[in-house]
């Protein structure tokens, strides 16, 4: 598995759900924001302060189903977009209980400083980039799903249990996830 044509095979398929394929650039441009919020992610593991790390992952990832939103002209309050992101990230929390582990050795009196921040950053950097490129993947399959079952309508309430189901692919999503902690590697 290729993570960019995932990504752009996904990309494609929603522009072509959404009936917007007069812009032939937007598929390529979503798959660029998960790639963009990925890398955001990857700064936000060497924050200091323990939490506010995962706090900054996490709001790329709000952030980043924003900017999707944004290019695909799908209106979602802040709160659906908050709510659908808290969901993914607690189900990938399985996948990467690395992240806090190396989140709270940043507080270790005498090593929490330098060392505890150096070692955590390397520790979560690749951790955040594959659950933030996997909540990209799960977030654009529910979209398909969505728009495919309601002709091109997506609503919050739908997407909701559309995350749902996608989050059910448990063999999916950890191979995604998998190939995304590999391709960071790279």
């Amino acid at each position: 598995m290729n993570i960019e044509s995932t990504l752009i095979r996904l990309a494609k398929e929603l522009v072509k759900l959404l009936d917007k394929t007069a812009d032939e650039n937007l598929p390529q441009e979503i798959a660029d924001v998960v790639k963009l919020h990925s890398k955001l992610a990857v700064g936000s593991a060497w924050i200091p302060l323990p939490g506010a790390d995962l706090a900054a992952g996490a709001a790329s990832i709000w952030g980043m189903y924003a900017r999707i939103n944004s290019k695909l002209g799908i209106p979602f309050g802040e709160n659906v977009i908050k709510s659908i992101g808290s969901g993914v990230a607690t189900n990938l929390v399985s996948y990467v209980a690395m992240a806090g582990l190396a989140s709270a050795i940043k507080s270790i009196p005498g090593i929490g400083t330098f060392i505890g921040t150096v070692t955590a950053g390397v520790l979560l950097s690749a951790s955040l980039y594959a659950v933030t490129m996997t909540s990209g993947w799960i977030y654009l399959k529910a979209l398909c799903a969505l728009a495919q079952k309601n002709g091109g309508n997506i609503t919050g309430d739908d997407l909701s249990a559309a995350v749902d189901d996608v989050l059910q692919e448990k063999d999916a999503i950890k191979e995604f996830m998998n190939e995304a902690k590999s391709s960071y590697k790279k």
